[in-house]
C-alpha cells in the first residue's frame, strides 16, 4: 500500500473489565497493556471508532434466545464456572459480552458502508466457540459469526471467514453448517480442545469448510503455505466478497496452552499475506477479530505486529523474537486439501 493510497486502519477496544474471574487466563490483563493505544495509537493511520452494545436481535442472528436467556440467568448467580473448559460468567459478562459484539459490529457495518476498509476489532471475551445454543470455550457470543451473518443480512452474498486461532472454531463452524454464503477455512493445532475440526470433518460443504489441522511445532512457512497455496485459490473460487479473521495468538511458541511455533514475525506475514488476499479477491475488505492468546506479552506484540501489516508499515515490536525451532515438511498437507476441495493452483 503506497503512502498516498493509505486509508485509516479502523479499530475498536473493549477489555471488558467486568468479566473476571480470579485465576483464570481469559482475563482483561490479556488486553490491558494495549489501553495505552487509545491516547497514543502505534501507526498514524489507526482511528478508533466508539460503539455501542449490539442489540440482542444483532446476537439472535446467530444464537438461540434461549442461549441468551441461560446466560442473563448465569449471570444473576455471580461469579462461577458454568462449563467444563472452563468458561465463566459474573455479573456484569452479558453485558460486556454485548460491547465485544457492539465492537466488532462498529467496524464491520463501517466497512460495508464504505465499500471497503481494513480494521481490527481488539475485544474480548473471545467468540469462536461459541456455538449457536451453547457458550463454551471461553467464549459467551460469537463475535465474529454474528459480523459475518450481519454482513450477509446487508446484501453481501459471499462472506469468508479465515481462522488462524490454535483451536478450532467449532461455534463458528456449527453456525455456518449450512449456509451457503458463507465459507469457513480454520488453520489449528489438531487434537487440541476443542476435538472437532479434522480434516474430512465437513464433507457436505466440500470447497466452502475448510479444515486444516496442523501438527505440533508449525511454523511460519507452513502457515504461509497454506495461504498462499489454499486460501487464495479458495477465496478465489468462493467469490468471497469480505474477508473476516479469527485472530487467535494462540499459535506463538510462547502460549501457554498450545505447542505450535508461529513467531511475531510470522504474524506480521500473515496479516500481509491476508490483505493481499483481500485486495486481489475480497475489494479490500478485511476486519481481525481478536480471539485466542494467553501470554499478555507476546500477544501484544502479536497485534502490533498485526497493525503494522494492516497499515503498510514495517516496524513493530518483538519481545521474544524468532521461533526456536518449527516445523517446514508439510508432508501431502497440501496436495490432500487440494484434491479434497477441488482447488485450483494458480
Amino acid at each position: 500500500m503506497k503512502n498516498d493510497e493509505k486509508k485509516p486502519i479502523y479499530c475498536t477496544y473493549h477489555d471488558a473489565p467486568g468479566h473476571h474471574f480470579y485465576g483464570h487466563p481469559e482475563s482483561p490483563d490479556r488486553v490491558r497493556p494495549m489501553q495505552a493505544w487509545l491516547d497514543s495509537p502505534p501507526y498514524p493511520d489507526i482511528k478508533w471508532l466508539d460503539f455501542e452494545p449490539a442489540q440482542e436481535g444483532d446476537v439472535t442472528l446467530i444464537h438461540r434466545m434461549a442461549l441468551l436467556q441461560g446466560l442473563k440467568e448465569a449471570c444473576q448467580l455471580g461469579p462461577h464456572e458454568f462449563e467444563p473448559s472452563p468458561s465463566y460468567v459474573t455479573e456484569e459478562s452479558y453485558q460486556e459480552a454485548l460491547k465485544a459484539v457492539g465492537a466488532t459490529l462498529a467496524i464491520s457495518r463501517r466497512i460495508l458502508n464504505e465499500g471497503s476498509g481494513r480494521g481490527f476489532a481488539i475485544v474480548r471475551p473471545p467468540g469462536h466457540h461459541a456455538e449457536p445454543q451453547e457458550s463454551m470455550g471461553f467464549c459467551l457470543f460469537n463475535n465474529i459469526a454474528i459480523a459475518a451473518a450481519d454482513a450477509v443480512a446487508s446484501g453481501m452474498e459471499r462472506v469468508a471467514i479465515i481462522d488462524f486461532d490454535a483451536h478450532h472454531g467449532n461455534g463458528t463452524e456449527a453456525a455456518f453448517w449450512e449456509t451457503p454464503e458463507v465459507g469457513y477455512m480454520s488453520t489449528h493445532e489438531r487434537n487440541l480442545y476443542p476435538g472437532t475440526g479434522g480434516l474430512r470433518s465437513a464433507p457436505h460443504a466440500l470447497g466452502r469448510i475448510i479444515n486444516i489441522p496442523l501438527p505440533p511445532f508449525s511454523g511460519k512457512s507452513v502457515f504461509s503455505a497454506i495461504f498462499d497455496r489454499i486460501a487464495s485459490p479458495w477465496l478465489s473460487e468462493f467469490q468471497a466478497e469480505m474477508l473476516l479473521v479469527s485472530a487467535g495468538f494462540d499459535p506463538h511458541f510462547s502460549d501457554p496452552l498450545t505447542t505450535l511455533t508461529l513467531d511475531t514475525a510470522g504474524f506480521f506475514e500473515i496479516t500481509r499475506q491476508l490483505v493481499t488476499l483481500s485486495e486481489a479477491h475480497c475489494q479490500g475488505r478485511i476486519l481481525f477479530v481478536l480471539e485466542g492468546g494467553y501470554d499478555s506479552v507476546a500477544l501484544k506484540d502479536n497485534i502490533h505486529a498485526c497493525l503494522a501489516g494492516l497499515c503498510g508499515e514495517q516496524d513493530f515490536t518483538d519481545n521474544y523474537g524468532p521461533a526456536p525451532a518449527e516445523r517446514s515438511d508439510m508432508g501431502s498437507l497440501i496436495y490432500d486439501l487440494i484434491d479434497l476441495h477441488h482447488l485450483k493452483e494458480f
